[in-house]
């Protein structure tokens, strides 16, 4: 911060030298001047001042009987002074500061982090259509707003969390809520089933449980109410509260698993890769470049690539780059030993998918088949994982009332 100060306000640098030297130094002390950078040299001293410090520094060294030099001067207000007469650079610099200030006010990037279920053209795809696209003002984008529609329209998503970094709308998504999940709603809210299955443990930090391990639940059934409810020495209702709900909850769940694949496949075989660019875009304008006709056996990707500035200030320029491969289509037909093999590995990379994000295998069993021109492996699988979802706060039904009522059999 104080070098920046320096660079707006501009400092000096001087050479101070003499029989006094010391003398003046102790005369800046006393008179809180302060000098930074002080190095002493063959024949007295080196340093910075303020500008604004000039006249008293010149003052005290008359006093002290001491020579000063000046060394040089830096900062902004010399640096205009030296390019006074260049007018077109000063003029260009306010106008590409303008520029830049002006494209800070919107929205011109929006990525998606965390999705395994729901891929980030999905999510991209449904925000752009539906509520903010590229080129929106940053103050009509309602983060708080994005999380409950996320949440509310996709059954997966057990946590959304949105914000503004820069010029760029971040989604961060997950799919399973556990303890370690920091809860992002700063309003009070509901935990609910995201899965059916029975419950087999449960840690409730806050809220009220309206379920416990043992029960059967279904997908959309609240576990954990954000109402809190105080009793009298009646029985009756004082006050109710709202707080965020908050725990974990482990369930059994049952999964049936579906995979095929045909008995004669092509192989890729790449022959070459090459790179180019595609377009050329600016905000929700684009350019295309004079594109080559596509050859047979060719896998096509694009990328979108943005000019920024630092990790977050995106720019609304950009260019599409599209890599393509040539290929070698080689014809193969698996045998059933083969095609068994092939979907037992599938299988366990599944697995071990769902491992990985926390879940417990308890059991699995698959059943493999041919049928027509396809090997197929349909496997049941049972585990216990991490489930709930926030949802924004209902009103408790007669029979949810009934369950967490006190009464003196509980006392």
């Amino acid at each position: 911060m104080l070098k920046i100060l320096h660079f707006i306000f501009g400092r000096m640098y001087f050479q101070v030298k003499g029989y006094q030297t010391e003398r003046f130094l102790n005369l800046c002390a006393k008179n809180h001047l302060v000098l930074w950078e002080l190095k002493p040299v063959s024949d007295g001293y080196v340093f910075f001042i303020r500008r604004s410090s000039y006249q008293m520094l010149e003052a005290l060294a008359e006093k002290a009987n001491v020579d000063l030099a000046l060394q040089g001067q830096k900062g902004l207000p010399y640096f205009l002074i030296e390019h006074k007469k260049r007018k077109i650079l000063f003029f260009s610099m306010c106008l590409c500061g303008l520029m830049i200030l002006s494209l800070s006010q919107f929205l011109w990037e929006i990525t998606v982090s965390g999705g395994e279920v729901y891929s980030e053209s999905d999510i991209l795809k449904y925000v752009t259509d539906n509520y903010y696209h590229i080129g929106t003002l940053k103050y009509q984008i309602d983060c708080d707003a994005l999380e409950d529609h996320l949440r509310e329209d996709y059954a997966e998503i057990a946590w959304a969390s949105c914000s503004i970094q820069g010029t760029r709308l971040h989604i961060e998504i997950k799919e399973t809520l556990d303890r370690k999940t920091k809860q992002n709603p700063k309003k009070p809210c509901d935990i609910v089933a995201n899965k059916s299955g029975i419950i087999t443990k449960m840690a409730v930090k806050s809220g009220t449980p309206l379920v416990s391990v043992g029960d059967s639940v279904k997908r959309g059934t609240t576990l954990i109410s954000g109402l809190i409810y105080y009793y009298s020495d009646d029985f009756t209702v004082t006050q109710t509260d709202k707080i965020k709900a908050d725990g974990e909850i482990v369930m059994r769940t049952k999964e049936v698993y579906n995979n095929s694949i045909p008995m004669e496949y092509y192989e890729k075989l790449i022959t070459g890769k090459k790179k180019s660019i595609k377009n050329l875009y600016f905000g929700q304008y684009q350019f295309d470049f004079p594109e080559k006709k596509r050859q047979d056996h060719t896998n096509v990707m694009t990328k979108r690539r943005s000019l920024k500035i630092g990790k977050s200030f995106y720019l609304p320029i950009g260019i599409t780059m599209q890599i393509t491969e040539r290929y070698k289509p080689k014809k193969k037909i698996l045998t059933k030993k083969e095609a068994q093999l092939k979907l037992k590995k599938q299988l366990e990379r599944y697995l071990m998918k769902k491992a990985k994000a926390g879940a417990k295998i308890v059991h699995c069993e698959g059943n493999y088949k041919k049928k027509n021109n396809r090997y197929e492996v349909k496997a049941s699988i049972i585990k216990e994982e991490s489930v709930g979802k926030i949802r924004n706060i209902k009103k408790l039904t007669k029979k949810q009332e009934k369950m967490i009522t006190p009464t003196t059999a509980q006392q």
